[in-house]
């Protein structure tokens, strides 16, 4: 079996006391403070296979964030070397100008745009949103799931 030889990480001092205050802070998640110990332990020199006994994790999980934080450009801050890979899926179909200017719509008043309303409805905050160009086509499910996101109760 072949004895497996990690690359050496060098941290900063700022690098390492930004890791381990993910390490101490309650609000990180799991997976964060998991990654950031690993890259501590590599600094430190500990192998893949200590590194592995230690966190009680497994070796494709030490290597695979090991290989991340040497591939990452070194400008970008300690947060942004251990965040996720994007993952596969459909791209979002409004963009976020798109559901800001929905929002902001909903906060005008329906008479301003030739409804006579006192409220918006999510039927016609949708046909509005389209009339208004600001999108080709959206259903008053969506619509109602932006006012529900930003805080408003259908």
């Amino acid at each position: 079996m072949c004895s497996e030889q990690a690359q050496d990480i060098t941290l900063t001092e700022e690098q390492c006391n930004e890791l381990n205050l993910i390490i101490r802070k309650r609000s990180s998640s799991q997976s964060l403070v998991e990654r950031a110990k690993i890259i501590l332990l590599a600094a430190k020199g500990v192998s893949i296979k200590a590194s592995v006994r230690e966190l009680r994790c497994s070796r494709s999980m030490v290597r695979l964030w090991r290989r991340r934080w040497i591939s990452q450009a070194e400008e970008l801050s300690v947060c942004e070397r251990l965040k996720d890979a994007p993952r596969p899926g459909h791209p979002p179909k409004f963009t976020a100008e798109q559901v800001c200017e929905i929002m902001a719509l909903a906060c005008k008043n329906p008479k301003d745009y030739g409804y006579i309303l006192s409220h918006w409805s999510q039927n016609a905050l949708a046909k509005a949103v389209i009339k208004e160009g600001i999108v080709e086509n959206i259903s008053q499910r969506q619509i109602g799931r932006f006012l529900k996101s930003g805080g408003y109760s259908s």
